[in-house]
């Protein structure tokens, strides 16, 4: 250190001051440093100054009144934090996945009741999207419930007039995650085989052989028309399953206020099978329990 930093340090240390030890960036010394013209001696300004150059930032101590070096004593006020998210929600501790298909185009869909029971959420899945849907009613006597999407994903399904399925009918009927398997090809015309039909041992339900398993409940049943003839509830044996008929699915959705279609025309196009149809009509359903 040169003797004009030592005069200059040692002039500081003969002021009379009681401070508090403050640290000040480069920028803010500069200002002090023009402050300093109060100080007389030539020689400690310039010690100051090389101090400052060498060392980028120093510790002053600012006095009191008869402080040779007075600083600006600036006060600033923080905003008190704000939170820039809404609360997170309960975490889900279980999903549970199963099928649903549109029955008009104001985004009505119909599943199982038992599908879509004590759901914090429910969310619907189809061709990459994903929309919340709500359970607007549910049947007293039959496995279903009636669920509302923004819009309906692909085409409403069509139930028939008249025409009823009849023992030995080949329908089909699957999840909707299965679904792109089925439609492989020419796609699936049939997987399953009627039993019973509604009026038989099971009042009010159609009794299919199939194989579907978990993630069909709610899904449509369709006959060779592509209408709908029940919807799919619970297994009864190993090879036997279990869908509300049409009759009482047509009950209830009327009941709900839900204007629905039906048609006893065919409603496959060209080619297309029942798997391609099942696929225009049905959604994956996700129910989301905390």
């Amino acid at each position: 250190m040169t003797n004009a930093q030592h005069e200059a340090v040692d002039g500081v240390r003969r002021s009379r001051v009681r401070t508090a030890l403050r640290v000040r960036t480069l920028g803010e010394l500069s200002i002090e440093v023009m402050r300093a013209a109060s100080v007389r001696s030539p020689r400690q300004r310039a010690g100051i100054c090389a101090a400052i150059a060498v060392f980028g930032v120093v510790v002053l101590q600012p006095g009191d009144a008869r402080s040779q070096f007075p600083l600006p004593q600036t006060s600033r006020s923080l905003e008190s934090s704000k939170p820039l998210a809404l609360p997170p929600q309960a975490p889900v501790q279980r999903q549970l996945k199963s099928t649903a298909f549109f029955v008009d185009g104001a985004g009505h869909m119909l599943t199982a009741r038992h599908a879509v029971e004590n759901c914090a959420r429910v969310v619907v899945v189809k061709e990459g999207h994903r929309v919340l849907a709500s359970v607007v009613a549910q049947s007293s006597r039959h496995d279903l419930a009636l669920l509302k999407a923004p819009k309906t994903l692909g085409l409403a399904a069509v139930f028939p007039r008249s025409v009823v399925a009849s023992p030995n009918d080949m329908v089909f009927a699957g999840a909707y995650d299965t679904l792109p398997g089925l439609r492989v090809g020419g796609g699936v015309l049939a997987n399953a085989r009627v039993t019973t039909s509604s009026g038989g041992s099971e009042s009010g339900h159609l009794a299919i052989e199939s194989s579907v398993t978990f993630g069909a409940s709610g899904a449509p049943v369709l006959d060779r028309n592509g209408l709908v003839q029940g919807v799919i509830s619970r297994r009864a044996l190993p090879n036997r399953v279990l869908a509300v008929g049409v009759a009482e699915t047509t009950s209830f959705l009327t009941a709900s206020g839900v204007r629905i279609v039906q048609d006893d025309r065919p409603q496959l196009a060209g080619s297309a099978s029942r798997a391609h149809r099942a696929a225009s009509i049905s959604a994956t359903v996700m129910c989301l329990q905390n």
